[in-house]
């Protein structure tokens, strides 16, 4: 009787905070106040269709409106002003939930100057007509994706220009191929239960989806999915293959093969424990009780996302400081105790911290029950 109470009040308490955070997070913008406005010592003027006239010295010279996107971390929104030729005049980011350091890398690099000067019904497409930074790709996408939406709205609608024909391009590349290949081996060592050939596909999974493409899933990737922040899949299949395909797995045929398999930060742990060769049990009555860990910090991490309706707000896992080295806050310290305690537990993160398996664990669990429901009727 207690757990499920314990239980029901966990669900009611985070479908209290989902509704919250839809309906009272969402950031509003004093659009009169952006720097872009006030270095160029413009004002702006009356509004329609979300446009805003932008005039200077009570002149009009253009219009301003938000243009809206998918980043690495949830919705993007950027400022763009164009003047009545059509150019490009400035931009501005007004909202995303992206790493910080991955903005401040577009910034020191001068990344939003391409788009000055620019006519508004380009395409801007990145690598045609945009450079995207190195290391902060996904976000540059997003960026460009957004400042197309609000320069070709401005274009079409005030300004009468002919756009470009629409076209949406598959990103497949040797990353998503690499990817699709490691769910294949995966599935294929669960099905004949080749236990011993998890070390290669581990090992490409620490190789592959952690050092070299650092896309390990994470909070981040489940409070997208559970706000509804998808992306495009056109332009981001990486996210949908390593999350979609996880959940699809284990629904369709009830098999975690990620965090068995191909989880990058579990081949860590696995190697660390073979390594030193230490294998100390917990008494079983903790060790049952420090097993309900990631639930509840999968609970309140849940609470933090959904109040916000910021998926990035309470990601604490060290998957990015393990593979990039970019870190902030408890992850400096999270890491660090997650390989040491590798070294003397058996999948020690894992088992007690992890957010992630705790969430798959939870499907897995849910989808029995509905079986077994299914079963006795």
């Amino acid at each position: 009787m207690i757990k499920k109470v314990i239980n029901w009040t966990a669900y009611l308490s985070l479908i209290t905070a989902f509704i919250y955070g839809y309906f009272y997070s969402a950031e509003n913008h004093e659009l009169a106040t952006l720097k872009i406005l006030a270095s160029n010592n413009l004002t702006l003027g009356k509004e329609e269709s979300k446009m805003f006239e932008v005039e200077k010295n009570d002149t009009l010279i253009g219009y301003l409106t938000i243009g809206h996107s998918q980043g690495y971390g949830g919705p993007l929104k950027v400022a763009v002003i164009i003047d009545i030729n059509g150019k490009i005049i400035a931009t501005e980011t007004i909202q995303s939930f992206d790493t910080k350091s991955f903005l401040a890398k577009l910034e020191n690099n001068k990344y939003f100057d391409q788009y000055e000067g620019k006519i508004a019904n380009q395409p801007f497409v990145l690598e045609n007509d945009i450079e995207a930074i190195s290391g902060a790709t996904i976000s540059s996408l997003a960026i460009s994706d957004a400042i197309r939406e609000a320069a070709h709205n401005v274009a079409q609608y005030k300004l009468k220009m002919e756009l470009p024909k629409k076209e949406n391009h598959w990103k497949f590349s040797c990353n998503e191929a690499i990817i699709l290949l490691l769910f294949i081996l995966s599935l294929f060592i669960s099905f004949l239960g080749l236990k011993k050939l998890r070390y290669l596909s581990l090992t490409l999974g620490l190789v592959f989806i952690g050092f070299m493409f650092n896309e390990s899933l994470s909070l981040t990737h489940l409070g997208r999915f559970l706000l509804g922040y998808l992306p495009d899949i056109h332009t981001h299949f990486t996210w949908w293959l390593l999350m979609g395909g996880t959940l699809a797995i284990i629904i369709g045929w009830g098999k975690n093969v990620y965090c068995n398999n191909m989880c990058p930060f579990r081949a860590t742990q696995v190697f660390l424990h073979k390594i030193s060769g230490i294998n100390l049990k917990l008494p079983p009555k903790l060790a049952r009780v420090l097993t309900k860990t990631p639930f509840i910090l999968l609970w309140a991490s849940l609470i933090l996302i959904f109040l916000s309706a910021n998926p990035t707000i309470s990601s604490y896992e060290p998957f990015a400081m393990m593979f990039s080295l970019k870190g902030v806050g408890i992850q400096w310290y999270i890491l660090p105790a997650s390989l040491i305690g590798a070294l003397f537990f058996s999948n020690f993160f894992c088992i007690f911290f992890c957010p992630v398996g705790g969430y798959l664990r939870w499907t897995l669990k849910i989808r029995k029950h509905i079986i077994d429901r299914f079963k006795k009727q």
